[in-house]
């Protein structure tokens, strides 16, 4: 009785009917502009109040710029995001570097700077920086040695299991050419889940010369990482956290660990696109990160040779822009770094694209960043500035879609330094 009493006397107040009134027409309204976002549901959590001003404070290592003032057109970067957003195309983050400074920082459905995603393979070029971390400490690593008789002395691995398979090189595993027959191996998908993806990685036999057949899989890249584990005496986590992840100031990584101990070479590193976009400066900048040789510009060199295929180096995707040299570490759903080295340029994505070709995606990004490159009208203006953060601030308000929340393509935020490693 009193609670009914209470009410009748709140809406019997005139002017609180009318805010009641103008406050649900706004949400009314709010709503039916948010169809035109992508998916309308908000995540769980999310504000609506966001900073109105562009925010120029460093963001872990880099300057942030707005594009005009790196000599890009900023419209072409709203039209793209627009158009990511009407298609309900699924593209988590997208970050552009320009000469070391942070232009562009897209993200969707709530994701922030401190989510990590699922990374598929561009683990595979995390592994072959770790590799080339090693190479420049001068830890023995040689492209030229044979892989058995390095890893030879492994735990887990068994002596028949080696036995004929001498002449594999480092450099064979690496550009994917290592000639075990991964893609008639029945047992491939084994690397996923037994206890131990190395002795998967050296069951196959050996069915065509090393060196002279490109077949793309998880293994020869698992091979590669028992290499490095051989060399080091450390597990692939261990190795990048006293290393690379340390000097590069990475966080909340995580990395799908077996039962061994040993981690998933080929795909199962989760990482932040801040963080991917430090791997691209990296190289970038000839292996420098903040004063730190981290990597020798030989490696970098050598990693951008192609092999068998033309278009594949050490675990990196060679590509071109603008006629001229490119390349990526690329992972299924549509995780890129990509690097333009004569635009001296660093673009991130991270994507759960299942419906279409992640590269039409990615060839639609390099598109919108060419057309903001050669614009003929590149003048900063504060309209540009308000249209983009305007619309940096809609497709992070747009939701992810729900049947996508769950599983290796949900996004987590990422826990502080020191986190342990993901266990399957």
């Amino acid at each position: 009785m009193n609670g009914g009493s209470c009410v009748s006397r709140f809406f019997s107040n005139t002017s609180v009917k009318r805010f009641f009134l103008i406050t649900l027409v706004f949400l009314f309204i709010s709503n039916c502009s948010a169809l035109d976002w992508g998916w309308v549901r908000l995540p769980s959590g999310l504000t609506w109040d966001e900073d109105e001003t562009f925010d120029r404070n460093p963001v872990e290592g880099f300057q942030v710029q707005f594009p005009e003032e790196l000599g890009l057109d900023s419209r072409p970067l709203v039209e793209l995001s627009k158009k990511i957003r009407k298609e309900k195309t699924e593209v988590r983050s997208l970050l552009i570097l320009k000469e070391g400074n942070l232009i562009f920082e897209r993200y969707a459905g709530g994701i922030s700077r401190n989510h990590n995603h699922n990374m598929y393979s561009v683990t595979k070029s995390v592994v072959s920086m770790l590799l080339g971390i090693c190479y420049t400490n001068d830890c023995g690593v040689n492209l030229e040695e044979s892989l058995s008789s390095a890893e030879s002395g492994l735990p887990g691995l068994l002596p028949s299991e080696l036995k004929g398979k001498e002449s594999i090189r480092l450099k064979d595993a690496l550009r994917m050419s290592s000639g075990m027959g991964w893609d008639s191996f029945p047992r491939k998908e084994d690397i996923r889940t037994d206890i131990d993806p190395l002795a998967i990685a050296w069951i196959p036999s050996a069915s065509t010369a090393p060196g002279t057949k490109f077949e793309y899989s998880n293994g020869d890249t698992q091979l590669a990482a028992g290499y490095l584990e051989a060399k080091t005496g450390k597990t692939l986590y261990e190795y990048s956290k006293n290393t690379a992840f340390s000097w590069l100031g990475f966080k909340g990584e995580e990395w799908n660990t077996s039962k061994s101990g040993r981690q998933t070479a080929g795909f199962g590193l989760r990482l932040r696109p801040i963080d991917m976009a430090k791997i691209g400066q990296l190289y970038l900048d000839g292996g420098k990160w903040h004063g730190r040789q981290v990597l020798k510009p030989e490696w970098i060199a050598l990693t951008l040779e192609p092999g068998v295929e033309k278009k594949y180096g050490l675990q990196f995707w060679l590509h071109e822009f603008e006629g001229k040299p490119s390349f990526m570490a690329n992972g299924k759903g549509g995780q890129f770094i990509y690097v333009i080295p004569h635009r001296k340029m660093v673009i991130v994505m991270t994507s759960a694209i299942w419906d279409k070709a992640p590269d039409l995606v990615l060839t639609s990004v390099l598109d919108s960043v060419k057309a903001a490159i050669l614009s003929s009208d590149k003048l900063p203006s504060m309209e540009r500035e308000e249209a983009l953060l305007r619309e940096l601030k809609i497709s992070h308000r747009t939701s992810l879609d729900p049947k996508l929340k769950e599983g290796a393509d949900e996004t987590r935020i990422a826990a502080e330094p020191g986190m342990k490693q993901n266990h399957p």
